[in-house]
């Protein structure tokens, strides 16, 4: 009776063992939650080529939703419904910051070494955040620009949970300006006029007149280079002409802080004009610096000079010109004084 007894037991060990071992495929994987509460708050982009731009927190994940999550471009079409192989997922080489720029570098190469050069396609959607990122690469050559209708796209949002694809998106690029301010149509790419103004001037007076000289009698033309010395460094070259298109010594603005007018370096004078060897783009960030308006969007400059006013006291009188240079090279800012040439004196 005894040995009945335990030959029972001994099989319902034998029977809820081989139970537990051998259900466990039955038992659910601990998988995330994944709700409908995904959801971008832009869905149409409108980056101009040539900058780098970034959309950042345009994702909104609600409570039913676990994170993190896998993001992912797909279903990319041109306006006409065909796909797009690889104009966007070719890989351009971008500079991208891996430290803080605070503008007291005190070399390109202390600048340079801030930032590295990496490989990213040109629309980038970031694999976990969802932010969307276009790159300053490429050209209106191959890329269609507004006023076409540009590209559509699809984002797959997934996690263990699940996936869904959040649709509608537009892509809509505008063509390339490569300095700021301009009057480039975005649509054109055409100019209406060859220069813009000084930003602001204070307390200038005529040679000829004695009279006031306006902003609007100070045009600025901005123009790149070409068939430059092959250089490891890039420059930003100023220079100033009269009223008879004559240059203007820059000496002569012997109240300017040339050292401090741009972040640049190897500061000389050449055939009148002030040149440095700069780090593009300019500024280089957003970032407010000595080099650059309230808040670093623009770049600064402050040129000034002693002369002699109307009551015959010695004071500064001086202009400016806020601007933006987002494209590498060789680049000259020439301002021309027209019909009056400062009173020098």
């Amino acid at each position: 009776m005894k040995l009945a007894k335990h030959r029972i037991h001994t099989l319902v060990v034998i029977l809820t063992t081989s139970c537990l071992f051998g259900c466990t495929k039955y038992i659910p994987d601990d998988r995330d939650s994944f709700g409908e509460d995904i959801s971008y708050n832009v869905t149409e982009f409108s980056p101009t080529i040539g900058r780098s731009t970034f959309y950042n927190d345009i994702v909104s994940v609600g409570p039913n939703t676990s994170q993190p999550l896998t993001f992912r471009i797909v279903n990319l079409k041109d306006a006409d419904g065909q796909p797009v192989s690889t104009l966007f997922s070719d890989k351009f080489p971008v500079k991208v910051w891996r430290q803080m720029y605070d503008g007291t570098e005190s070399s390109i190469e202390e600048i340079e070494a801030k930032r590295v050069v990496e490989y990213r396609p040109i629309l980038e959607i970031l694999e976990h955040s969802g932010n969307i990122n276009f790159w300053n690469a490429g050209s209106s050559s191959y890329i269609r620009t507004q006023p076409d209708s540009g590209y559509t796209f699809d984002v797959e949002v997934s996690n263990s949970g699940g996936r869904r694809y959040v649709r509608g998106f537009r892509l809509k690029p505008q063509r390339e300006r490569p300095y700021e301010p301009t009057d480039v149509d975005p649509e054109t790419g055409l100019s209406l006029s060859p220069h813009g103004f000084a930003s602001y001037v204070r307390g200038m007076l005529g040679q000829r007149t004695r009279g006031g000289i306006p902003a609007s009698a100070i045009r600025v033309y901005i123009r790149k280079l070409e068939n430059m010395p092959a250089t490891t460094s890039k420059t930003l070259t100023l220079s100033f002409l009269d009223s008879l298109l004559n240059p203007i010594d820059p000496r002569n603005f012997n109240d300017t802080d040339w050292a401090h007018m741009v972040h640049g370096f190897n500061r000389r004078i050449e055939d009148n004009k002030v040149i440095y060897d700069v780090a593009y783009p300019i500024p280089l960030t957003r970032v407010e610096t000595r080099y650059t308006s309230v808040g670093g969007e623009m770049a600064r400059l402050d040129i000034g000079y002693r002369q002699r006013d109307v009551f015959g006291d010695i004071v500064r009188a001086s202009f400016g010109y806020n601007f933006r240079i987002f494209e590498e090279g060789h680049w000259e800012i020439q301002f021309r004084f027209m019909g009056e040439t400062p009173a020098f004196n």
